[in-house]
C-alpha cells in the first residue's frame, strides 16, 4: 500500500468526525476494520480497532484540558501497525504503533482547537455574507480534510520508512489485551457508574445475561 494513498483515504474517512455528519466510520473500530481489509488482514484490524476503541472510550474534555483525538489515533495506531510491521517484528511493531497513536491522539486534539477557530472565522463570514455559505462551507470541508492530512502522512511516512533497534521495547498481543481492557473497564466505570445511570447499567446487564441463557 503506498503510504501517499492511504493517508489520503485515512482522512477522507477522519471527515466523518469533522466535516460530513458522524455516521461512526472514523470510529476506531470502525475505520481499523477498513484499514485491515485495504492491508488483507481484517482480523489484526478488528484486534487494533477494538482495543484503541476502549483506550479511548472515555475521552472527554475536563475545564480547559485539550481532548485527545481518539478517532485520529484509531487510525494512526492501526495504519502506523501495517507499515511497520511489514518491515519489523510484530512485537516492536505493536508498541511503536500504540506509541504513535496516542501521540497522534494529543497532536490531533490540539490541531481540533486551531479548526474550531478557523470555523468560527467561517461562520462569522457567513454571517456577514449569506451569499458565500457553499464557499464556507467548502472551506471547511478542504480544511477538515488538510487537518487530517497534515496529522496522518507524517506519521505514516515515519512508521513506512523506520527500522526499529533490537533494544526498542516489546509488546505483545497478549499484553496489549491486558491493557486496553483494563483502561477499556476503567473507562467504562467511569461513564456507566453513575446514580444516574446505575439502573439502567443494571438492567442492560440483566437483559444481556438473559439473552446469553435463552
Amino acid at each position: 500500500m503506498n503510504v501517499f494513498v492511504l493517508a489520503i483515504i485515512a482522512a477522507i474517512i477522519l471527515l466523518d468526525k469533522y466535516a460530513v455528519g458522524e455516521f461512526g466510520v472514523s470510529q476506531p473500530i470502525i475505520s481499523g476494520t477498513i484499514i485491515g481489509a485495504i492491508f488483507g488482514d481484517i482480523s489484526s484490524g478488528i484486534f487494533l480497532g477494538a482495543l484503541l476503541q476502549l483506550i479511548f472510550l472515555g475521552e472527554s474534555p475536563f475545564g480547559g484540558d485539550i481532548e485527545p483525538d481518539g478517532q485520529a489515533a484509531g487510525i494512526i495506531g492501526t495504519g502506523s501497525y501495517f507499515l511497520l510491521v511489514s518491515s519489523n517484528p510484530l512485537e516492536y511493531s505493536l508498541f511503536l504503533a500504540i506509541v504513535f497513536a496516542l501521540v497522534g491522539g494529543i497532536i490531533g486534539g490540539v490541531l481540533n482547537m486551531y479548526a474550531h477557530v478557523y470555523n468560527e472565522k467561517l461562520y462569522r463570514v457567513f454571517m456577514e455574507k449569506k451569499h458565500l455559505l457553499y464557499v464556507c462551507h467548502f472551506a471547511g470541508l478542504v480544511t477538515a480534510f488538510l487537518r487530517g492530512l497534515c496529522l496522518l502522512l507524517p506519521i505514516f511516512i515515519l512508521a513506512h520508512i523506520v527500522t526499529i533497534p533490537r533494544a526498542f521495547p516489546q509488546l505483545t498481543k497478549e499484553l496489549l489485551m491486558i491493557i486496553g481492557l483494563s483502561v477499556g473497564l476503567s473507562n467504562g466505570l467511569y461513564l456507566f457508574v453513575k446514580k444516574s445511570t446505575i439502573l439502567y447499567l443494571c438492567g442492560g446487564i440483566a437483559c444481556s445475561l438473559l439473552l446469553f441463557v435463552l
